[in-house]
């Protein structure tokens, strides 16, 4: 059962008890977010190069947790962070999950800053680093100084939170409210839930939470259960924010609300099995501690954070099987997978040169597909050519890397030549997909007639036609391959230009939509023919 509550009277009017709380919850939410924006700038030119030489190290994984977890103060800001890392290609799926969960316990090592809230050394500590801001002296402690002040008003608003909740236990009207909230451990979680939606942060529920116990409105059972209630509230604010992410990115953010459900659910259960059971266990380990309600909130705390991490590494496993089945990798994701081009591709030019044009000849063999997903009884085969485009963007900027690490090397007049001739096939290249999804996008069209998609259809068969002999002469170099190339992209811009007027003189009831589509379609298989013509030039050089 919880420990007696002591009120002490207070001569403070309730409306200036009541502008402490408020100013003082203000101040240190904004000292939160300025703590954690100045913390992660210290980090962030670091973080990416250091993540990806730990992610194989369980130890590495446990320490680079606790310091994204501190230094972001979130552990929600820790997942979204990780997924980055992710989808940037740096660390896989299930060698984030266990930083995202020790990354929830890095979060709550600033509870010890609830024992350091003393006023003289927080206003000390808000005027030196205020003058340093203001006069960058030395610079290069800029974002020193922010992340101190940020941490300077955390402390100085957990001191007044502190001071206003304690004038309003000691009141006498509030005395029943205290003992109503006393044994309301539902009422607490929700509470805690709740209040998390709105600041959208279990971190900042969770100190103020231990300062409202410190001052007499929370016992230890009411405290606990309102911190697993701002867990809860986290996990669903995660949910919340996590339908931008997609692919395996939206895998670590989904681990970020498994850890939530885990660490709810396991010491929520582990509560209630003290209270009705009677076993020692959490609020028994904690209030060995200390005597202080506040120390033992923090204990609480830290157990809770520090344990469901451990219990979520344990479990890790399946959770990531069930995971990785319900929250597969998109589409676009799959396809944006180089085969031939890897992180140290451009340590040999020669090699890396190779690379690059394999990796240039599967981006164009991927293109005909573009056009066969819009076949009649293909769409199902394929991918739409929306994911095919997003999916060569990524690849072309791993290329355009690749070829600008090539370039700062000592290149000899040979590699220097073929460097030129790789660059200018990626930029055709380029142009090339370009037109080819303009083209799969003007026939997806729906406000089209028949006749107008017929004259389409045959348009991008004859495209496609060209396409698989360009494809036909790269793979095999053949110069009579080349030839028929050169030859199948000659100069159509005067046969197009009949043709228009041919059809449009024959189809006098052609509607405003089907006359523009008609003049797209047939100006961007002119743009296809001369993209070929200048390829199968840079083929023959």
């Amino acid at each position: 059962m919880s420990a007696a509550i002591k009120l002490e009277s207070t001569n403070q009017p309730p409306g200036e008890l009541f502008a402490l709380i408020f100013g003082g919850a203000g101040i240190f939410l904004v000292g939160i977010h300025f703590a954690g924006d100045y913390l992660q700038q210290m980090t962030s030119g670091t973080v990416s190069e250091i993540i990806t030489r730990v992610s194989r190290n369980r130890v590495g994984m446990f320490l680079w947790g606790l310091f994204l977890g501190f230094f972001t103060q979130s552990g929600k800001a820790t997942a979204f962070i990780l997924s980055d890392f992710v989808q940037a290609g740096l660390i896989k799926p299930r060698q984030a999950a266990p930083m995202v969960y020790w990354g929830n316990a890095g979060s709550s090592l600033i509870a010890f800053v609830s024992m350091l809230s003393v006023k003289i050394f927080a206003l000390m500590l808000l005027g030196v680093t205020a003058f340093g801001l203001t006069f960058h002296y030395p610079k290069r402690l800029v974002q020193g100084y922010g992340a101190m002040f940020g941490l300077g008003m955390i402390m100085f608003g957990l001191f007044l939170v502190k001071n206003g909740a304690a004038g309003f236990a000691a009141m006498e009207e509030v005395s029943d409210l205290v003992q109503f909230l006393h044994g309301a451990y539902l009422l607490s979680f929700v509470m805690g839930l709740i209040f998390t939606l709105i600041v959208q942060s279990n971190i900042a529920i969770m100190l103020i939470t231990i300062a409202m116990a410190s001052s007499g409105l929370f016992g230890l059972e009411e405290a606990a259960m309102a911190i697993f209630g701002a867990q809860a509230g986290t996990g669903i604010l995660t949910w919340i924010f996590s339908f931008h992410s997609k692919g395996s990115a939206r895998e670590v953010v989904i681990t970020q609300i498994s850890f939530d459900v885990i660490a709810t659910l396991f010491f929520v259960l582990l509560f209630y099995l003290e209270q009705v059971a009677g076993p020692p266990l959490l609020m028994a380990l904690a209030r060995s501690a200390s005597d202080a309600v506040s120390a033992q909130a923090i204990v609480v705390a830290l157990v809770f954070q520090f344990g469901a991490a451990g219990l979520a590494v344990l479990v890790r496993n399946p959770v990531f099987t069930w995971i990785e089945q319900k929250f597969p990798p998109s589409a676009t994701e799959v396809l944006s997978e180089t085969m031939y081009l890897h992180k140290n591709a451009a340590d040999s030019p020669e090699t890396g040169l190779l690379l690059v044009e394999r990796e240039q000849g599967r981006l164009l063999e991927r293109l005909p597909l573009y056009i066969d997903a819009l076949r009649e009884g293909s769409a199902a085969r394929h991918e739409s050519p929306a994911a095919y485009h997003e999916a060569f963007i990524e690849i072309s900027r791993k290329i355009n890397e690749t070829l600008a690490e090539i370039s700062r090397l000592g290149l000899n007049t040979a590699s220097s030549d073929d460097l030129i001739r790789v660059t200018k096939m990626q930029e055709q290249l380029r142009r090339f997909e370009d037109i080819v999804f303009q083209l799969t996008t003007g026939m997806s069209r729906r406000d089209i007639s028949s006749k107008a998609r017929d004259l389409g259809n045959v348009i991008m068969e004859s495209a496609d036609f060209i396409m698989l002999t360009a494809i036909d002469a790269i793979q095999s170099q053949d110069e009579s391959e080349i030839d028929t190339l050169e030859t199948l992209t000659q100069d159509r811009s005067a046969l197009m230009t009949k043709m228009r007027h041919n059809y449009f003189n024959s189809e006098k009831e052609l509607s405003e939509a089907d006359r523009n589509f008609v003049l797209d379609i047939t100006i961007l298989f002119e743009n296809v023919v001369q993209t070929l013509a200048r390829y199968g030039v840079l083929l023959k050089g």
